[in-house]
């Protein structure tokens, strides 16, 4: 009886214990991929990347675990985006 209780008692706290919000969980990853050494922040690269690793748990945690000199080709390798600054287009009237 007291291994059944101190399971219900394990589950309780399992679900008391605090779960960031998605808002939380998306501002991690766009920090992770800013800090990413010779990430280009105005590239396709970059918002591929953050765009990825919000959809994909898994990459995502691949991507933390990783050491910071491997990110930036592992990002690559997943969204074949390039990390060339674009410009934004200036349209005058």
């Amino acid at each position: 009886m007291a291994t059944t209780s101190k399971a219900m008692t394990d589950v309780s706290n399992q679900n008391n214990r605090y779960q960031p919000s998605i808002e939380e969980k998306m501002a991690i990853v766009v920090k992770r991929v800013g800090e990413v050494p010779r990430m280009v922040r105005k590239s396709p690269l970059y918002w591929e990347s953050i765009e990825h690793l919000a959809k994909d748990e898994v990459s995502r945690g691949i991507f933390y675990a990783l050491p910071p000199e491997c990110k930036l080709h592992y990002l690559k390798r997943k969204t074949k985006a390039s990390n060339e600054q674009e410009t934004e287009p200036t349209y005058y009237s």
